[in-house]
């Protein structure tokens, strides 16, 4: 089950342009197309006369036409054209689906239209803040994830594993040290200080940096279904910095990543990515060495939760066992059935 009644990212803006752009969501065929007046709607891919996916059909204007028999229908879905008769026949009509532009990324709204609700995307507003640099993830294309989105979900939360599987790019000490787990009405918060560590190694590299501890801080703030703000960085232990001075962190070197999955099937996912740092601003260059990082690291944690999907799917009764840093993903999954259940009986 998908939770309907939210965003996802349907595609980035750049995917869809001059011909019909297809992409399964939340299980459901969808066609994106860019009318004449450079608006984009998002429509179930199927004509409702013969169920020829609209994908493979023509924009004209603002419309889609059917490439089988020629049916044309407007944003709405409504078909407002039969070639070789006036008369539309009832219920000649498509879904719809709401569709916005934000962060170069377009969000689709896969539930009940009468119930949209701009307030519920992700506070991602710190993406547009001048004093940063910002990154377009994978050249604004989405990664392409053979695992249910869950999964990224629950990588995203509990960020012990970069100790393990980021090792030579965000790992370093502190994997022993405690988490802290906070809810919201939509959303789960992890966070872990670390004190008196070296710095990430990625970090290190970027900076010049050869030696000396740091305090490190780690936060992951997910916004229901899977709207992620990773938050790392890092001040010289000298500095005297807090853990819970949050604005203080703006003083040293630290990235953002914000991070989203959108369900496919119940076994893949497609995930979208940007990136603000507050350092080497000057640097015109260094975005596409952070962009070619970051895909490394994701394309680590896509081979561990495609590896855990093809374990699920094998062995789905086999038992596990949950440890403390399993608080905020099993928080999340907590959340996301409670807002199910309580969409399944409005």
């Amino acid at each position: 089950m998908y939770l309907k009644n939210c965003w996802y990212v349907a595609a980035w803006d750049r995917e869809v342009g001059e011909a019909p752009f297809a992409r399964t969501l939340c299980g459901v065929p969808v066609v994106l197309y860019r009318g004449k007046s450079g608006t984009v709607a998002a429509l179930e891919d199927r004509c409702c006369h013969r169920n020829l996916p609209l994908s493979m059909g023509t924009i004209e204007g603002e419309d889609l036409r059917c490439g089988y028999h020629g049916l044309r229908y407007d944003a709405s879905g409504q078909c407002v054209e039969v070639p070789g008769q006036r008369q539309i026949p009832p219920g000649a009509r498509v879904k719809s689906f709401p569709v916005i532009k934000r962060w170069k990324m377009l969000w689709i709204w896969m539930g009940d239209p009468a119930k949209v609700d701009e307030s519920l995307l992700p506070h991602w507003e710190v993406f547009d803040d001048p004093r940063n640099v910002n990154a377009l993830g994978n050249d604004e294309k989405p990664l392409h994830m053979r695992c249910n989105w869950q999964l990224n979900n629950d990588n995203l939360l509990d960020l012990s594993h970069v100790f393990y599987v980021h090792k030579n790019t965000l790992g370093g000490g502190g994997a022993d040290l405690p988490i802290r787990t906070e809810r919201s009405q939509r959303g789960v918060r992890m966070s872990r200080w670390i004190g008196g560590t070296v710095p990430t190694p990625l970090f290190a590299q970027y900076l010049g940096m050869k030696g000396g501890t740091v305090d490190r801080w780690q936060v992951s703030d997910l916004e229901t279904p899977t709207h992620c703000l990773v938050d790392a960085g890092f001040a010289p232990t000298d500095a005297g910095l807090a853990p819970d001075d949050l604005d203080g962190r703006s003083r040293y070197p630290r990235l953002r990543a914000f991070i989203t999955a959108t369900p496919e099937t119940p076994s893949t996912s497609f995930m979208f990515y940007l990136q603000a740092r507050n350092f080497a601003k000057e640097n015109v260059d260094f975005n596409n060495r952070v962009v070619a990082d970051f895909r490394r690291v994701f394309h680590e944690d896509i081979a561990v939760m495609e590896a855990q999907q093809r374990v699920n799917d094998a062995m789905p009764d086999a038992p596990t066992v949950d440890v403390n840093v399993d608080a905020p993903p099993l928080a999340m999954r907590r959340l996301l059935n409670d807002l199910l259940a309580a969409e399944a009986g409005a």
